[in-house]
């Protein structure tokens, strides 16, 4: 056998899963069918001959009873009523026509029913009574008169209407148990195990790449813990793509820090020189045309420099895996924080209550100036809020606008990296879009969440709520 084909020895054997179903299925069918053979054994033995011959000892105790009864309708129909009861059975008394005379049971026998049976009825012995082909038997006697020793009338007994049904609901309501704990046994193994891989590709596909699924043993034991497994191998080799992907990208944004350093310092001294040229009554045109691109220059290395500080805290917290590693959390003076942070776009500020915030303090701003700073661009000239309370253990950060709002659908999308709204792609707002990126990280680095919405007060705009924790764990 060749490597290729040769079977790894931690492989579950071959259709272990398909065997574990077919064995319950048809152990289930197995139990099943006892069940339905016993039911059935018990309703055959409960039609046979045994039954016809205890119900016909039963008779010959009362056929002289009933014999003298014959002229009396009261008494016939007492005794005849009475071994009814007895027997618990239908027990009538019919004359030689068929008609009823006493007792229970239809009001004339079926014609036929008692065909070619005179004779053995004439010598006193019990013969089976069919009423039908999917009808129970019974059985009859004859009662002979005194006189002349004819059948004078027939004692018939039957089974009473709803026997013939009670052994056939007591099988189906034996083997609905049985298949339906059969089912559910093998349906919760199943569907248990699948939840569990679920649940963990949905933690990955939040970002928590950390996470693997929890195997119940380390040799796979059918398909579904060799799916488990499979899953673990490709979630530590994306784990290990976009681990390298974002140490590249913060080693090349650190690298990047140096000559745009550089840049600043040139562009500085050089707008130094012009200033110095502008101060002497040089206006010339080159002169001027010189003063602005460096302006111009000057405002696109400082959003370098920000892509790149976003780029490189996005980086450590991701590197770190956020939480107890990235951050260096403390309790904060909030107030004096919100306080700061709207100052600089000219937002207002509500508290309720006295609000507590347990958080690195620098990522906090940050998020909150990347939050403002977008809603100031969303909206130049209208009102921004910035409002904190407590809710629990967490305390609620709200920034509200005028601008346009967020649609519904990219309401999850504008938190990726270099994702733009399509009204926001000019150049002229701002933004690379990677803002809402750093501040969704940031909240995730805290064990917190971010998420936008409509206003609360159905005005037009946006209102992003944070949730971070108040307090140390």
């Amino acid at each position: 056998m060749s490597p290729e084909t040769a079977p790894s020895p931690d492989r579950p054997r071959r259709g272990g899963l398909f065997t574990r179903i077919f064995l319950t299925f048809l152990t289930t069918a197995i139990a099943s069918a006892v069940v339905a053979a016993v039911a059935g054994f018990s309703f055959a033995a409960r039609l046979s001959s045994e039954w016809i011959e205890q119900a016909t000892e039963t008779i010959d105790q009362r056929i002289p009873e009933l014999q003298a009864a014959l002229g009396d309708a009261p008494t016939l129909e007492q005794s005849t009523r009475a071994l009814g009861q007895e027997l618990d059975a239908q027990v009538g008394v019919f004359d030689r026509k068929g008609q009823r005379l006493a007792g229970e049971g239809p009001p004339r026998l079926p014609r036929g029913a008692l065909r070619d049976r005179r004779q053995p009825l004439r010598q006193g012995k019990p013969v089976v009574l069919r009423r039908g082909r999917f009808e129970p038997p019974g059985v009859a006697y004859a009662l002979l008169s005194p006189d002349d020793g004819r059948v004078a009338a027939v004692v018939a007994v039957m089974p009473r209407p709803g026997f013939r049904l009670t052994v056939p609901l007591l099988v189906l309501g034996l083997m609905i148990p049985v298949l339906g704990l059969g089912a559910w046994t093998l349906s919760r193994s199943l569907t248990r195990r699948l939840a569990r891989i679920e649940a963990s590709a949905d933690r990955i596909a939040r970002g928590e790449l950390r996470h693997r699924i929890e195997l119940e043993s380390e040799v796979p034991r059918d398909e579904l813990d060799q799916l488990g497994r499979a899953f673990n191998e490709m979630a530590e080799k994306v784990e290990g793509l976009i681990q390298g992907q974002r140490v590249l990208l913060a080693n090349v944004s650190h690298e990047l820090r140096t000559p745009i350093a550089r840049m600043k310092v040139l562009v500085e001294i050089l707008q130094e020189r012009v200033d110095a040229l502008r101060a002497s009554g040089d206006e010339s045109r080159p002169v001027q045309r010189l003063h602005k691109g460096l302006a111009d220059l000057g405002v696109d290395i400082g959003e370098v420099e920000s892509l790149i500080s976003d780029l490189l805290t996005s980086g450590r917290l991701e590197l770190r895996h956020g939480a107890a590693a990235a951050v260096q959390a403390h309790a904060i003076d909030l107030p004096a924080l919100l306080q700061r942070v709207a100052g600089r776009v000219g937002a207002t500020v509500e508290l309720e209550g006295e609000p507590t915030l347990f958080a690195d303090e620098l990522l906090v701003e940050r998020l909150l100036s990347n939050l403002l700073a977008n809603a100031r661009r969303a909206c130049p000239t209208g009102t921004l809020q910035v409002a904190a309370r407590r809710d629990g253990d967490r305390t609620e950060l709200t920034v509200v606008d005028e601008g346009p709002g967020v649609d519904p659908a990219d309401r999850e999308s504008i938190f990726e990296p270099f994702t733009r709204l399509d009204h926001a792609r000019d150049r002229d707002r701002g933004g690379v879009g990677l803002g809402l990126y750093l501040c969704r990280q940031i909240c995730l680095a805290h064990g917190g969440s971010i998420e936008v919405g409509d206003r609360l007060d159905g005005a037009r705009g946006a209102r992003f709520e944070v949730r971070l924790p108040a307090a140390s764990a």
